[in-house]
């Protein structure tokens, strides 16, 4: 006769890693995904300073993409009792349906592709849309009210270069011998550009499978346990949210490094912002329409938006949606008027990059907590 074994809730089962293991897959994915589609129109510009525009928002995003594998597997590892075990799934597991094998070869293809895009968009004398720092946006002075390059430090450069001296050079000196290999392995293997693209579109699979599984990996599967992960609402939120993230961190990056940001990084903004709209529509959707899809989920949904309010609400939502939609949509808009200069523009989309990774974070950790296991039949 089945006895009813009733498990803990997920977040004393599953820590904060888990939640940050799931929302970092999910940037890399989505990073990754906007990235390689900055990459194509790189490659379709038909003007040299737009392809370095769109090339480095490119590079960031995969740069974006690696950096979401560096922290959430290792953080994901690190709250295992086994984690050598966990390493060897791809080697060990059997169970090719499950998504705990699935994912695990998801990630390390992907892991492969953004390192070889990265490298080859990065790292050597011939890399494509390599990045012109000193030079103008492409119509600057008439898309930013006249001003010349001189008036945010431009003109300083040649003094700053002298007043340094030796120090600089020594430490570029260093830093040219360090890249030297990675700029020699990078021209000898990367292809064509049309070939490097098409190989960057074959990882840009893998990508899409590593966004999806950030869903999956919360549990939703055959056995449908916990009632609120129901993917047919939780998918579209983590592509979406996965999507916008990584495209908001990559275009923040790339702000800081520009610090005047043009209008091809401006019109980047704008899209990820959209993307972020597209994300909170998508979690409306799921608090009205799951719990009457699945009465199931009722419980896990009004603990969202009482229990756990404070981090939903305030943390996911407000500072990690509707705070950052505000400055990347309201310092553009705000720089077309000419009613916010470049540096502050910089620092609204690179604050907006913070909160979204950290807003990221909360939602993957208040599902956590907020969700409740149904109990599971077991023989005796």
């Amino acid at each position: 006769m089945p006895t009813e074994i009733a498990f803990e809730l997920p977040y004393t089962e599953w820590g904060w890693k888990v939640g940050i293991y799931i929302a970092m897959i999910g940037i890399a994915g989505g990073a990754y995904l906007t990235g390689y589609a900055a990459d194509l129109l790189s490659f379709r510009s038909g003007s040299e300073e737009d392809a370095r525009r769109h090339g480095r928002v490119a590079q960031f995003g995969y740069l974006v993409g690696l950096g979401g594998l560096v922290v959430g597997p290792p953080v994901l590892l690190s709250h295992l009792a086994t984690p050598f075990r966990a390493m060897m799934i791809p080697l060990t597991m059997t169970n090719l349906g499950s998504w705990m094998a699935i994912g695990s070869y998801l990630l390390i293809a992907f892991g492969l592709g953004t390192a070889l895009m990265f490298l080859w968009v990065t790292f050597g004398r011939e890399r494509p849309h390599a990045p012109d720092l000193t030079a103008p946006d492409e119509g600057a002075a008439a898309t930013d009210g006249g001003r010349d390059v001189a008036s945010d430090g431009g003109a300083d450069e040649p003094a700053r270069a002298a007043t340094e001296g030796g120090a600089a050079e020594g430490v570029r000196d260093v830093f040219d011998r360090a890249r030297d290999p990675l700029d020699a392995f990078a021209d000898y293997t990367r292809p064509s550009e049309p070939v490097r693209l098409a190989i960057g579109g074959f990882f840009a699979v893998f990508a899409a499978g590593v966004v999806l599984y950030s869903a999956m990996a919360y549990g939703s599967g055959p056995t449908e346990r916990v009632a609120m992960w129901d993917p047919t609402f939780l998918v579209p939120v983590q592509i979406l949210g996965g999507l916008g993230a990584g495209l908001t961190a990559a275009v923040a990056i790339a702000a800081a490094v520009e610090r005047r940001p043009g209008r091809v990084t401006r019109r980047y903004a704008l899209a990820a912002g959209g993307l972020l709209v597209a994300t909170l529509a998508a979690i409306v959707v799921q608090l009205v329409y799951l719990p009457v899809a699945n009465a199931d989920a009722a419980p896990a949904v009004e603990n969202l938006l009482t229990t756990h309010a404070t981090l939903f609400v305030g943390g996911a939502v407000i500072a990690g949606l509707l705070v950052p939609i505000a400055l990347l949509v309201g310092a553009t808009y705000a720089r077309r008027r000419e009613a916010l200069s470049p540096s502050g523009v910089a620092a609204s989309y690179a604050v907006a990059g913070l909160l979204v990774v950290g807003g990221k974070i909360t939602l993957a950790l208040a599902y956590l907590q907020a969700a409740e296991f149904t109990t599971i039949p077991l023989p005796m």
